[in-house]
């Protein structure tokens, strides 16, 4: 009976590891045809000739254009603070002086991830992309006490 119930167990871990074989067969190999990168455009009413001072609260707004591609997000972030976070390709977000600690000159940068194109796995996906970063001098001024 211990035997029987041996050579069956035998028998079906056989199966199971014949099973889990992988053969590397010209079948299975696929090259993926990459398609043009998307035309993508940003717009922002931040000026990178006019300083932006925030004193008390300044109003980022950015609209996205993606052509022949998917936009995914947009982080923006004050120096190494992330500030905003964004799966939407129009919006707007506030900057506030408490967003850094010290008062004064700053960049906020705006990264925004959108599909490559290129028919990997990855792209196919959703977990790989391109991205655009822009970044911005900010003033920043505490209000006086």
């Amino acid at each position: 009976m211990f035997k029987h119930r041996y050579l069956l167990a035998w028998l079906g871990m056989a199966a199971l590891i014949h099973g889990c074989t992988y053969s590397d067969y010209d079948h299975y190999q696929v090259e993926p045809i990459a398609g043009d990168p998307p035309l993508f455009t940003v717009t922002t009413n931040l000026d990178t000739v006019d300083l932006p001072v925030v004193k008390d609260s300044l109003k980022v707004m950015y609209e996205v254009a993606i052509q022949d591609g998917e936009f995914y997000f947009l982080e923006a972030a004050v120096g190494n603070f992330l500030v905003y976070n964004s799966d939407s390709s129009q919006g707007s977000f506030w900057l506030y002086p408490d967003d850094v600690p010290m008062p004064g000159m700053d960049t906020l940068g705006l990264l925004f991830y959108y599909s490559s194109n290129t028919n990997s796995l990855g792209d196919v996906l959703g977990i790989e992309s391109l991205n655009t970063y822009l970044k911005y001098a900010i003033d920043f001024r505490w209000p006086p006490l």
